[in-house]
């Protein structure tokens, strides 16, 4: 217990993301994503210097955040997502530091052991280190399964990485601040002059993954399917129907696989869907068609993992892909528009997870047949 005296403390409280801490496996390396939740009871404004991080068995593991990188980690609670903000809270405010820890190889320590250091802001003479209860890295958990798409040219838009989009949706139901996007991935359809589509932007049927068959990453049951929401017409102002927290996944499919793993799969296609509810569907079973409908700016299958059965009160798990082949790539463009991919050196790999934007080929048997 601290011998400062009472007046001097910074009374600042952190406390991690619920679930377990589940790694992925991408870039044939270990990556880990969770969020700390920090609170500033105290009366005056709080700055956080530093987060470390350190390994305690299994593979080794230190990290130390600071400065641009810790502004980048960190977002006060009601504020933009995606710009780096000064770590500083206010009293009584709270913020989120998102962490994503990059492992040297596959395997990742046992434990956690953490600690902040934090100062009343302006005064380095009110510097203070606070450890932070161990935590538990798993094992095992990644949702292991095969791809609901098939063929080239396959992007894995706001795919894993610590700025994506995804990784900074923190949805709060029932008092409870969740991430289940976590993992999640947006999956496009480059064409050879890297864009998604050829012809009018504004149509559907321009998008080189339109109405492409998406069938099922597992065998599994579905636990519900929504269908009949309108398309909305590509990069245009408005949504084909206002957005509400119950349809912002468009239609949707959402599958039990088991091991208490949920697949879902959005934006759908209206009319396309093959399945409802409690019906029980075998891997590669064709459950729908690709679209545009939800919180969607133009064709695009939004594919996340949870560990319950929606797309907004669970938290996201990792997916790792059983066969896929990962391709370099660069896109060249005149100004900012983008006239040819071109295509480098190709890798085989197996279970795991395409980072944000790699360039995926899946196998042609996911085609449905």
């Amino acid at each position: 217990m601290s011998t400062m005296p009472i007046t001097a403390a910074l009374m600042v409280g952190v406390r991690p993301s619920s679930g377990p801490l589940i790694p992925v496996i991408g870039d044939s390396t270990a990556h880990l994503a969770y969020e700390l939740y920090v609170t500033n009871f105290s009366t005056k404004p709080v700055r956080i210097n530093s987060l470390t991080i350190r390994g305690a068995g299994g593979a080794p593991f230190e990290s130390a955040v600071a400065g641009d990188e810790l502004k980048s980690w960190f977002i006060r609670a009601g504020t933009s997502r995606q710009s780096p903000r000064d770590p500083v809270l206010p009293a009584g405010a709270s913020g989120v530091i998102f962490v994503f820890l990059n492992f040297a190889a596959r395997e990742t320590p046992a434990r956690l052991s953490s600690a902040i250091v934090v100062e009343a802001d302006g005064d380095s003479k009110s510097t203070q280190t606070i450890p932070l209860d161990d935590l538990v890295v798993a094992k095992t958990g990644a949702a292991v399964i095969d791809s609901p798409l098939a063929g080239d040219h396959w992007q894995a838009a706001n795919g894993p990485s610590n700025t994506s989009l995804h990784r900074r949706a923190v949805i709060v139901f029932n008092g409870q601040p969740r991430v289940p996007e976590r993992y999640a991935i947006d999956w496009v359809k480059l064409g050879d002059d890297g864009n998604t589509f050829t012809g009018d932007e504004h149509k559907n049927s321009s998008y080189h993954c339109y109405d492409v068959p998406v069938t099922a990453a597992a065998d599994g049951q579905i636990v519900s399917a929504s269908d009949g929401m309108p398309e909305n017409v590509p990069h245009s102002d408005k949504m084909a129907v206002e957005m509400r927290a119950d349809n912002l996944a468009g239609n949707n499919i959402v599958e039990d696989i088991g091991g208490g793993n949920y697949v879902g799969y959005a934006h759908l296609r209206p009319g396309t869907i093959t399945v409802k509810r409690g019906d029980k569907v075998n891997g590669g079973q064709v459950l729908g068609k690709l679209g545009n409908t939800g919180n969607s700016t133009e064709p695009h299958l939004h594919l996340q993992i949870c560990n319950a059965p929606s797309f907004l009160m669970c938290d996201g798990v990792p997916m790792e892909f059983k066969q896929m082949s990962v391709t370099k790539y660069k896109i060249d463009k005149r100004g900012e528009m983008p006239i040819r991919l071109v295509a480098g050196e190709t890798q085989a790999v197996s279970d795991q997870e395409p980072m944000e934007d790699e360039l995926v080929t899946f196998p042609a048997s996911n085609v449905a047949k």
